[in-house]
């Protein structure tokens, strides 16, 4: 049965046109910041920080930002997928590679939601869902294949990003299977808090011995992304969940990689050739056919 797109609050068409902007962008200022900062210490000085900074807004506009005690286990859950799990293999992802190409692989997430739940969830892979698999496995050959011989000497760029896209789409199960008995802005500060605590002791102990550059325009960066990729982007894409089925949601991830790679490169000069065009359409068509198969049920 299809949504009726007239039922669909346009507030969450906002919300996600942010997200999506904000998001896509992101990654050449990702790539920055992770080339200044060590990896662990670049996301322990914005994670918990947003956390904070939210539930501080929640308190201000009179939310309740305490829970059940049964509310905690979940949300402990959720923050470890979408929140420890993204940030630690998306960091060291990025340093690793391209930040354009690590777009890319990170979100073939819904590809890797459609494998969780058939696996989890006994949920039934279709033709079109498999066929959407195939094509977004092109997707990452064809990203792969203009150097391959790099990335087999080095291949913890794409293997990183490939954990940071499966413990999104975990968490994004995880995310819709809990009826939550807390306000969205404050489950999205606890989520930041929570997940962030472990990059904090992850930077003390593993960060010591590399130097940290903190300059005035690295400073500037890490309080834009607590405020808007970290702040902003976690609380409404949190909320387009809520407001919207996961296969709506997830069309805003469409754009989000072709804005990486056209992000990357015209800011850092990264490759625009015809790797990453043939990358980026087997990707997002295999996106498109995930949600179109959504849809149609």
């Amino acid at each position: 049965m299809t949504v009726a797109a007239e039922r669909l609050p346009v507030a969450g068409f906002v919300l996600l046109v942010g997200v999506t902007l904000v998001w896509g962008i992101n990654w050449p200022i990702m790539k920055i910041g992770l080339d200044a900062l060590p990896p662990f210490t670049f996301r322990a000085a914005m994670v918990p920080a947003s956390g904070i900074l939210i539930l501080a807004l929640a308190l201000a506009l009179g939310q309740r930002i305490s829970a059940p005690r049964a509310a905690w286990p979940p949300l402990l859950v959720s923050a470890l997928f979408n929140v420890t799990g993204w940030h630690a293999f998306s960091a060291f992802g990025i340093r690793a590679m391209e930040s354009g190409r690590a777009s890319v692989i990170a979100f073939t997430m819904p590809l890797w939601a459609a494998l969780l739940a058939r696996l989890f969830l006994a949920e039934p892979i279709g033709a079109r869902r498999m066929l959407a698999l195939i094509l977004g496995a092109g997707g990452i050959g064809a990203l792969l294949s203009g150097d391959f011989a790099r990335f087999a000497a080095e291949p913890i760029g794409p293997l990183m990003m490939t954990g940071a896209a499966v413990t999104w789409a975990a968490g994004t199960l995880w995310q819709k299977r809990i009826g939550w008995a807390i306000p969205v802005l404050p489950h999205t500060g606890w989520q930041l808090l929570f997940g962030g605590l472990p990059m904090v002791v992850a930077a003390f102990v593993f960060d010591t011995a590399e130097a940290a550059r903190w300059s005035p325009g690295i400073v500037t960066l890490v309080v834009y992304s607590i405020v808007g990729p970290l702040g902003f982007c976690y609380w409404a894409w949190y909320k387009v969940v809520t407001l919207f089925p996961t296969h709506i949601a997830a069309i805003g991830t469409l754009m989000i990689p072709v804005l990486g790679v056209a992000s990357g490169a015209t800011l850092l000069g990264e490759p625009f050739g015809a790797a990453e065009i043939a990358a980026l359409v087997l990707v997002v068509g295999a996106i498109a056919l995930t949600l179109s198969e959504r849809t149609r049920t």
